[in-house]
């Protein structure tokens, strides 16, 4: 997730995405200023929870961007609008990292002075450490990098048994040397994981320590009320000139979860009393998107953002009927793209998404191959065996974003005879449930942003049938396919980055012959900040959202 995000991250459907618009009618290549005042109180108003903030479990791309305002690591996203932002640079690792014996092994040196908040240095234990309890059972919603690459992952069940992870070394506080059990070239990428942040071993606290990740970066968290709000203040430890991308300007953060999103964005247009030091956490809502476009008072503060975010329907195909090849593609030609991108808020929110790998992916490659066709829909349900149609159930996230989806959904679904019933999930335990095998149903309103700009942390990570777990699943359709699993491995062993994103592109168009899963929208985003609000733009990182670590207040009123 990405999914990140990947990505990492992903997030799909919790609300509105939106873009078209930079601040002032013109374009998101610069954010809204870069200086404000050192002090204050910046509010952030949100209409989703925070699914973890443990570095262990963090894989949602909101969770990730409050994450990096708390923890730090060895390499992180660069502070940046635009394509910009998907450079990665330098965090607690003075470089992004060393490779030698054919990129098998990586050596990273810490930087001098970095500390966590209660003024201990921050060793590579604590690196190591934080790594290492991934793979604890207790933790399965995190990235699958350190069970694919490490060696000994594929039986290391974590550190809270009391043992280590060889292929982790520490010879001295400054030095982590990571041993691959194949080449990965962009591993100095994958560090900027939320997982590869450090935690102090006294500081264990199992689950719990979801609620109270120890900090490394700018703020640290004095109160959590899960489903409600968090308030992040001063890390008095963190020291600006170790960090090139945190701006650690307000004194004090308060976001507040779970907000109706039509009275966050009509907060936002009215801009008064706290709400001048705020900013809009989810994107404008569809109903609230004319209203900002003929203002050009409103429109000064609208900030775009871009994505490398793709939304998509996954088809479980480890379900009947969807186990049949003809019943997907079926679905593929009956979706409305247009209809979901409307509810969505319209043109603004994104562009039709044709194909698997978004264009600012490099392997992108343009190509339609389901246009809507509902006839053809019909027609491949009939040589399916199934002329009467199919019931299926769609699980959404219970926002009034998930449920416009879902509606959109099952409306277009039915014109081709495929019945959708669908399943309401809080959000804040939707990615969980989805990824729990038994607890997923037949369609899944989905979504994934690369954990970097590339392919590799895309289409493996959501469609390689080896890693389909029972909990923590990113393979949400369930594919497995012997031939693409192959060929995952022979682009992976690529030297040549071209070819590989060549290659990428070329299975992408194979994977869709399947119709595994219906992309529907290339993201991008825009949202309000209050009058008072400066260094705020939105982050290809986090599928457009404001960069936390970078927005101030021009001043401390």
């Amino acid at each position: 997730m990405s999914g990140k995000r990947v990505l990492v991250a992903l997030m799909i459907g919790l609300a509105g995405v939106a873009s078209g618009c930079g601040q002032g009618g013109g374009t998101a290549a610069a954010p809204q200023g870069t200086a404000g005042a050192k002090a204050g109180v910046l509010h952030v108003l949100a209409s989703i929870d925070l699914e973890h903030l443990d570095p262990a479990r963090n894989y949602v791309t909101s969770s990730m961007d409050v994450g990096r305002l708390i923890y730090r690591t060895l390499t992180t996203n660069a502070a940046a609008p635009g394509p910009a932002g998907g450079e990665i640079v330098p965090d607690l690792a003075t470089d992004l990292g060393t490779p030698t014996d054919g990129a098998r092994t990586w050596t990273f040196t810490l930087k001098e002075g970095v500390k966590f908040e209660d003024g201990r240095p921050i060793t590579s234990k604590d690196i190591k450490y934080g790594v290492e309890r991934t793979f604890a059972p207790e933790f399965p919603e995190g990235p699958p990098y350190a069970r694919m690459w490490l060696r000994g992952g594929d039986t290391y069940k974590g550190p809270l048994n009391g043992e280590g992870l060889k292929s982790i070394e520490t010879p001295d506080d400054r030095t982590i040397v990571f041993r691959l059990n194949r080449p990965v070239a962009d591993f100095g990428s994958a560090v900027s994981m939320p997982f590869f942040a450090p935690v102090p071993k006294d500081k264990e606290a199992g689950v719990a320590y979801d609620n109270r990740p120890f900090s490394s970066g700018p703020y640290k968290i004095e109160k959590f009320e899960p489903k409600k709000r968090i308030e992040l203040v001063r890390n008095e430890h963190w020291d600006r000139s170790t960090d090139t991308v945190r701006k650690g300007l307000p004194d004090r953060i308060v976001i507040d979860l779970n907000l109706d999103p039509a009275v966050i964005d009509q907060r936002m247009i009215a801009g008064q009393g706290e709400d001048a030091n705020a900013v809009q956490f989810e994107p404008i809502g569809a109903a609230s998107v004319a209203q900002v476009l003929t203002n050009p008072a409103l429109k000064e503060r609208l900030v775009t953002g871009e994505s490398i975010n793709t939304r998509f329907l996954s088809l479980n195909t480890s379900r009947k009927p969807l186990d049949q090849v003809k019943v997907r593609q079926a679905i593929a030609y009956a979706l409305d793209k247009e209809a979901l991108r409307t509810v969505r808020g319209g043109p603004i929110a994104g562009d039709i998404a044709t194909a698997l790998l978004p264009p600012a992916i490099p392997g992108h490659r343009k190509e339609d191959p389901y246009p809507a066709d509902v006839a053809k829909a019909k027609a491949l349900l009939a040589e399916a065996g199934f002329a009467s149609g199919i019931d299926l159930v769609l699980d959404a996230p219970a926002t009034p974003g998930g449920k416009a989806q879902g509606e959109a959904i099952q409306a277009s679904l039915g014109r081709a005879g495929i019945r959708v019933k669908i399943n309401e999930i809080s959000s804040s335990a939707f990615w969980s449930t989805v990824g729990n095998a038994s607890q997923q149903h037949d369609l899944v309103i989905d979504g994934w942003t690369p954990d970097w700009t590339g392919a590799s942390t895309y289409l493996p990570n959501v469609l390689d049938g080896r890693f389909i777990v029972k909990q923590g699943n990113q393979n949400r359709a369930h594919y497995d396919s012997t031939e693409v699993n192959k060929r995952f491995d022979e682009i992976a062993a690529m030297t040549d980055a071209a070819a590989a994103a060549t290659a990428y592109g070329e299975l992408a168009t194979r994977i869709m012959r399947d119709a595994p899963v219906v992309p529907f929208l290339w993201d991008k985003s825009a949202f309000l900040t209050g009058g008072n609000v400066t260094g705020a733009y939105g982050h290809v990182a986090f599928v457009g959202r404001v960069d936390l670590a970078t927005v101030g207040l021009k001043s401390a009123r």
